[in-house]
């Protein structure tokens, strides 16, 4: 190649651009012919990753041979016309080659993101917005990688220290890091999000410990964003999940009905007969997860009534499933104490009162 460049360096000024315009186009012609064979053979592989990387390298290629011919052009120009005596085109091909490389890498998995290769392989319990937000997050990291070892090499080329731009880099990160401690804090805290996985965009989620009670809209590099059930929108930092309890209501199996029913403290001696009565129907309950066997019991004396409790679970995740089944045992709970001619107690305050001696 070398020879070949010194062979058309050596000819007049016209000939050399007609001669590097020529084998501008026949490389282009040329890689347009490997690019259509070789997507010929990736269409019968049986995997993704040959597509990818042959559409990838499409664009890129093409830039690189124009790019590469105009450099050429130009040092045959300044060559006769002396436009910078300090130029230096092994450098600036190094450069280009080193950008050219670093797109086609980025291409690679921007493409390989798109076409979401991964999710074709999930297992049953797999959670498929999860996995795709996590080789999202994975994808972005490895970019900067790549952005930020491309930016050295070209550094180093053009004669830059790279051991004193990181030792600079690191009492300098040091200095940032202090000042822009909450928003790293922040970024940090949304990768335990998308690593750990405690929630997902589209799940209902809220904390005891402070007052966020929503669903997830959208998690970002320093902000979680929850609309709650007021429509209104809560903007929190990733970091504060960090130092939360979150209850993700989405992941729940079962709903709980978790009900205490008073009755008279004349009715004490029918309670038996309504609490069996109760058990055998949440037991033929087709809405009712027998699988957690419903519980019907006597709890205690209070103040004003003998209680009862219910507790059982519901086979439905549903809100409002849940209430209609609720409320459909709850009225069939009255009904079975009217049944029983018992009544369900309400506040009372007895007063007795001294008869004065006659």
């Amino acid at each position: 190649m070398n020879d070949l460049l010194a062979l058309i360096f050596k000819t007049d000024l016209y000939t050399q651009i007609a001669s590097i315009l020529f084998f501008a186009l026949a490389l282009l012609f040329i890689k347009n012919k490997l690019i259509l064979l070789f997507t010929g053979i990736s269409k019968k592989t049986a995997t993704d990753f040959d597509d990818i990387i042959i559409k990838s390298i499409q664009k890129p290629l093409t830039y690189l041979i124009i790019f590469g011919s105009l450099i050429l052009i130009f040092q045959s120009l300044n060559g006769f016309y002396k436009y910078l005596d300090g130029f230096n085109i092994g450098t600036i091909i190094y450069v280009l080659i080193v950008a050219i490389i670093s797109w086609i890498l980025i291409r690679i998995l921007d493409n390989y993101f798109i076409n979401k290769s991964f999710l074709k392989n999930l297992k049953v319990d797999d959670d498929q917005v999860v996995i795709e937000q996590t080789y999202e997050i994975a994808i972005r990291i490895f970019k900067i990688i790549v952005i930020a070892i491309t930016i050295l090499m070209i550094m180093q080329e053009f004669g830059l220290s790279i051991s004193g731009l990181l030792a600079f880099g690191g009492v300098g990160g040091l200095v940032v890091g202090l000042a822009a401690k909450d928003l790293l804090s922040n970024f940090f805290g949304g990768l335990m999000i998308y690593f750990d996985r405690p929630f997902k965009v589209g799940e209902f989620i809220k904390s005891p410990d402070r007052n966020i009670e929503g669903i997830v809209e959208s998690i970002g590099w320093r902000l979680t964003v929850v609309r709650t059930f007021s429509k209104n929108v809560l903007y929190i930092p990733n970091a504060a999940f960090a130092n939360i309890i979150v209850e993700n209501a989405t992941r729940m199996t079962n709903r709980r009905i978790n009900e205490v029913i008073g009755l008279k403290y004349d009715d004490f001696q029918k309670i038996p007969k309504i609490v069996s009565s109760v058990k055998v129907y949440l037991s033929d309950h087709q809405e009712i997860d027998q699988g957690n066997e419903p519980v019907v019991s006597f709890k205690s004396f209070s103040a004003s009534s003998c209680d009862f409790f219910i507790y059982a679970f519901t086979t439905t995740k549903d809100w409002r499933e849940y209430l209609r089944i609720k409320e459909q045992i709850l009225y069939k709970v009255s009904d079975i104490i009217k049944e029983n001619n018992a009544s369900i107690a309400f506040p009372t305050m007895t007063i007795e009162m001294d008869r004065p001696e006659r």
